[in-house]
């Protein structure tokens, strides 16, 4: 019984901030909304995918930021509603933060 090196670093939570790197949203950022199993999350940006209706996509196809907006973990745990206004102020925050630590790590 092994673990996957980096396992625990690469496994995705709600609330983290994703980079997506294969599809038709190659190069944009979305936020993890709600995790279906081990290798499909359910991502949204409040704009493109409401979070009414997210995008489920394979992790392999995602890159981790070293962000997790704390405010959507709460809420999805605490099973209050998100907004989707709301959401893409998070994720403009973030945008125009300036950040390049999607870059890191892999």
């Amino acid at each position: 019984m092994g673990m996957t090196p980096g396992s625990d670093e690469r496994s995705l939570k709600t609330g983290d901030v994703v980079f997506v790197r294969r599809g038709k949203n190659n190069g944009k950022q979305f936020v993890v909304v709600g995790i279906e199993s081990e290798t499909r999350v359910f991502i949204a940006d409040g704009r493109t995918y409401s979070v009414k209706k997210p995008k489920k996509k394979n992790v392999k196809h995602l890159q981790k930021r070293l962000i997790n907006l704390k405010d959507v973990a709460g809420r999805v745990a605490g099973g209050k509603p998100l907004d989707n206004g709301w959401l893409a102020q998070k994720v403009s925050v973030v945008l125009d933060d300036g950040d390049t630590s999607w870059r890191q790590g892999g």
